[in-house]
């Protein structure tokens, strides 16, 4: 018997009208049980059903087969038999197949639902209440699809919510997965071991940006804890990297969502781990021109749906050009604000970071604090995920920004407070210097790898969404420059000036001001201008940059350029009134923060 376009009608409270459309539903026949008055099917074909799960919010399961409303039915008018009789039976079904179908499971609001790809599988069971047998390929979206065989509970179990005892295993990714465990009254008790090539397809089934690594290995267990639910990872390995942690699912008196996450990294090799592939084919795809501020906005539209704890612990990092141990990373949110915070202990020095949102308000607080002291400023951009070309450079950075709005780009646009630079010996890319004007390139020096430079010190002033900079001290083995200008974080455009010092007379001719202008996707243009050097530099005996950067060299420990940051507007008084500013039409708007309402005619108050 073959039926197609099949549905069945959902709860009245339900999301949709049908709890499930099948495209084509086939049923095998007994023939000769027809004649004995029952109706035997040995086989159901399912094809191309949409099948539905859901829960109200008192807790009722659409699949309740609820009794019919009152006032329905035969009444003795109609002439019909009064007997009482059996509830018809419906016929048990031995054998199912399903192929591309989709189930549906929706607990309710606050929780997403679990959506169920199944291009093909078997289930087989001689009675409602004997061991279910399956064999087939399970899948969450974009995934790839787990084959599994073995026991899986009973059917009436999986109707109830309480399937029985587990028992599948099966391919996985190019590797092997196994489930073992039972689900009953008593609680959920499940054990999982995997192994495969590459750890990232548990990805879309956690729901996590999971990098891509391996080969890997791992041991898990699931279960109930009194009234929460306890995941935990007793091993896991990634190639050379290694693993253990736990996530404690909970919902506390009000009905609000808890989870605690607390892993422990004894190490953790880079080189074992590349992006996620959704993040490696986001990133190979074609964008627009690179931008400073990512594009991608933070959301916290989350807050208040649960509260959060994750503690992860890393004892060492390697991969990177120093060695990082001792570091922790730690995210807490709460109804209506979240902290994330991370320290660690780089080559020689440390980093440590701090982000604070507060929601409450209009447009909300976010406060971001960083600090880093002699580390490697190329493992710094390493571990943010850009690259600004300094090679065996260290730096000293502190960093203190506060500002209103809901999206990393709205805070940065009305962002106030100050970031202070300090930089140690390395060398700059060639390629950074190819809109320089030829002039300064001959007094920088260098070779095709690159410029090499003493130290660099600076600090910037924000205010406004704009960093002012204006103490720039640059020193290198040829010329020592100072200067300023300022970066919008909204156009993420920048101007500065630059005005150098030849360290002898040979090279003397070549140093003469310039101005450097650009931005994100907007090429960067210079040009010379010596003008300013006669309204830079004062009349009179002017000091020499270049000796006090000697001078304060003699310092044992202590970066040149930092010390003599100070003093730059005292050397050269002539440079703060050269500063370029943005545009008026720049400093006016401020990105996307709520345009401010003019207010209307005021009445004057009436005299008596």
């Amino acid at each position: 018997m073959v039926a197609e376009g099949v549905t069945l009608t959902n709860a009245g409270w339900g999301s949709r009208p049908e709890l499930a459309r099948v495209r084509k539903l086939t049923l095998f026949l007994d023939p000769a049980s027809l004649f004995l008055g029952e109706i035997r099917i040995g086989r159901v074909l399912l094809e191309g059903a949409d099948i539905l799960v859901e829960r109200n919010d008192v807790g009722d399961t659409n699949l309740d087969m609820l009794p019919p409303p009152d006032g329905s039915g035969p009444h003795p008018g109609e002439n019909r038999s009064l007997r009482l009789r059996t509830a018809p039976a419906f016929p048990w079904i031995t054998a199912m197949e399903v192929r591309d179908s989709v189930l549906t499971v929706a607990e309710g609001q606050g929780r997403p639902p679990v959506v169920l790809e199944i291009p093909a599988a078997t289930f087989k069971s001689s009675a409602p209440n004997l061991p279910l047998q399956l064999d087939g390929k399970f899948a969450v979206p974009q995934a790839v699809p787990l084959e599994l065989t073995g026991s899986a509970g009973s059917f009436d179990g999986w109707m109830r919510g309480l399937p029985g005892n587990i028992d599948v295993q099966g391919g996985f990714g190019g590797g092997k997965i196994a489930i073992k465990g039972s689900i009953n009254a008593k609680g959920t008790n499940l054990a999982i071991t995997s192994e495969g090539p590459d750890v990232s397809v548990f990805g879309p089934y956690v729901r996590l940006p999971i990098p891509s690594g391996g080969p890997y290995a791992l041991n898990a267990k699931a279960g109930t804890l009194r009234s929460s639910f306890k995941v935990e990872v007793t091993a896991l390995k990634v190639g050379s990297s290694e693993l253990v942690g736990e996530a404690l699912f909970r919902v506390d008196r009000k009905g609000k969502p808890t989870i605690t996450v607390n892993a422990d990294v004894s190490r953790l090799d880079m080189g074992d781990l590349k992006a996620a592939p959704s993040a490696a084919s986001a990133a190979n795809a074609p964008q627009g021109p690179a931008r400073l501020v990512p594009a991608k906005p933070f959301s916290a539209t989350w807050l208040g749906r649960s509260a959060m704890s994750v503690t992860v612990r890393l004892g060492e990092i390697v991969g990177l050009g120093s060695k990082v141990q001792n570091a922790s990373v730690t995210l807490t949110s709460g109804e209506t604000r979240f902290s994330f915070r991370a320290a660690a202990t780089v080559g020689g020095g440390s980093a440590g970071f701090d982000l604070v949102y507060d929601a409450t308000g209009r447009i909300g607080q976010a406060t971001l604090t960083a600090s880093a002291s002699r580390v490697s400023l190329a493992d710094i951009t390493t571990l943010l995920g850009f690259d600004v070309g300094l090679r065996d450079a260290v730096g000293d950075i502190d960093l203190r920004l506060r500002g209103g709005g809901r999206n990393t780009r709205d805070a940065l646009n009305s962002a106030s407070g100050s970031i202070e630079v300090a930089v140690t010996k390395g060398e700059w890319p060639r390629s950074q210097f190819t809109h320089w004007p030829g002039e300064t390139q001959r007094l920088l020096g260098g070779g095709d790898s690159g410029v090499p430079f003493n130290c660099v010190a600076g600090r910037f002033e924000v205010s406004g969404g704009v960093a002012w900079l204006r103490r720039l001290v640059v020193d290198t083995p040829r010329t020592t420059m100072v200067g300023g200008g300022y970066l919008s974080l909204r156009t993420e455009g920048f101007e500065f000036i630059l005005a150098p010092e030849a360290r002898d007379n040979q090279n003397a001719g070549l140093a003469s001001p310039l101005r450097i202008k650009g931005g994100s996707g907007r090429e960067t243009a210079s040009a010379l201008e010596p003008n300013l050097a006669r309204l830079i530099i004062p009349a009179g005996v002017v000091q020499s940059m270049s000796g006090q950067i000697n001078q304060a060299g003699k310092q044992a420990g202590a970066n040149p350029c930092a010390l003599l940051a100070p003093r730059v507007e005292g050397l050269r008084p002539g440079l703060r009134g050269q500063m370029p500013v943005p545009a008026p039409a720049d400093m006016r708007h401020r990105g996307s923060r709520p345009q401010a309402q003019t207010a209307g005619p005021q009445r004057s108050p009436t005299r008596p």
